[in-house]
């Protein structure tokens, strides 16, 4: 009865038949394996040809047996499950191959019907993506090289930026300064100067009320002589509202402004002052001029309270690309201390700030009893 039970699913079909019919002719390799021992019982030619074998050579082996050791073939009990082995080839390479096994019940008993699949690249596809490979090697080289020179490149402006913010904030800071030194020199002109004066005229004026009060003849001498000092007040308040603002320089060149400083400065103080210009001055800018100009005033101030010189000389010099600007006095010297230019308000101080906001330098030689020669140099903007 059970073996009625066993039989009466079975096909008629023999395994020689079902392998004529299904597989001789058939494209893909195939292979039918006993599956009780493991053993291949046929194989078709696309079979031997795959695994580089006879179907005599193939017949009766075991299936495991056709593939090295490493492969992921199950002992048989297993072999109805799709596996991957590895064979070798001819020319020595391992080739992966795929067992799709499938139990079929025939006239003689169970097969397993095996289609195997090789799974090894073809040898175009293999070089190419060898070839992809090795471009994407080497685009991942470019790409990390590009990437370390954007950081650098980054890195660089960053410190570029920080740098020029920092000079910034120095020029800033210069300006201040230098706007606050102004104001100091011009409060001290004032009190020293026509402030003096005027206090002066007004305690004379007092006086002079004071006697006629008394009855003594309001002489016009004595009147004469207020207004006098009067005049000279009234220039010397004209001297330092010219000083604080030289609206001149918009319209007058350079050279021309310098040689008027000169001349003015000679004629209150009675020194030699003279200025030598060389080169065409026109051209240049509102606030450079006027940086120019402020760096020789305070040069000539300097001279006139400090040096004890009898004569100075002032020299403006346009290269191509440079102005040079020379002043000499043959006073006393001795003021190119580091520590004396560095003071802060002092004049030096205010000469080389200046200079340095135009982007230029300053230079002192004064050795003791020898004079003084200060030396500017600045790009032409």
């Amino acid at each position: 009865m059970g073996e009625k039970k066993q039989t009466a699913g079975r096909s008629s079909c023999s395994v020689g038949d079902f392998f004529r019919l299904a597989c001789e002719e058939h494209g893909a390799a195939m292979l039918l394996v006993d599956p009780a021992h493991g053993a291949i019982v046929r194989a078709n030619q696309q079979a031997c040809v795959l695994l580089g074998e006879t179907g005599s050579e193939l017949e009766g082996k075991g299936i495991t047996d056709i593939f090295l050791p490493n492969g992921d073939i199950s002992p048989p009990r297993d072999l109805e499950t799709n596996r991957t082995g590895l064979r070798r080839d001819t020319n020595g390479e391992e080739r992966p191959i795929e067992i799709l096994p499938r139990r079929l019940p025939l006239r003689e008993g169970d097969i397993l019907f095996c289609v195997l699949r090789d799974m090894t690249e073809p040898t175009g596809f293999r070089h190419e993506r060898a070839e992809q490979d090795n471009v994407r090697r080497q685009l991942e080289i470019v790409v990390e090289e590009r990437t370390g020179q954007l950081n650098e490149t980054m890195e660089a402006l960053r410190q570029e930026t920080a740098r020029r913010q920092q000079i910034e904030t120095n020029v800033t800071t210069m300006r201040e300064n230098l706007e606050n030194q102004e104001r100091a020199r011009v409060a001290r002109d004032i009190h020293d100067g026509i402030g003096q004066t005027l206090q002066a005229i007004k305690l004379q004026l007092k006086i002079r009320q004071a006697r006629c009060r008394e009855g003594e003849p309001c002489g016009g001498q004595a009147l004469n002589e207020i207004i006098g000092e009067l005049t000279s007040a009234a220039t010397e308040l004209r001297e330092i509202i010219l000083a604080l603002r030289p609206l001149f320089l918009e319209d007058t060149d350079l050279d021309l402004a310098v040689r008027s400083l000169c001349e003015r400065s000679a004629k209150r103080t009675g020194l030699d002052v003279r200025a030598e210009c060389q080169g065409s001055f026109r051209g240049l800018g509102s606030s450079f001029k006027l940086s120019i100009f402020r760096i020789c005033q305070e040069a000539l101030t300097n001279i006139v309270k400090h040096s004890g010189c009898r004569s100075a000389l002032i020299r403006l010099e346009r290269e191509p690309h440079t102005m040079r600007i020379t002043i000499r006095d043959d006073g006393r010297g001795g003021v190119s201390c580091p520590t004396i230019i560095s003071q802060e308000g002092s004049g030096l101080a205010i000469m080389r700030e200046r200079a340095e906001l135009l982007g230029g330098a300053l230079s002192v030689i004064s050795p003791p009893g020898m004079g003084t020669a200060i030396t500017v140099e600045v790009p032409l903007q």
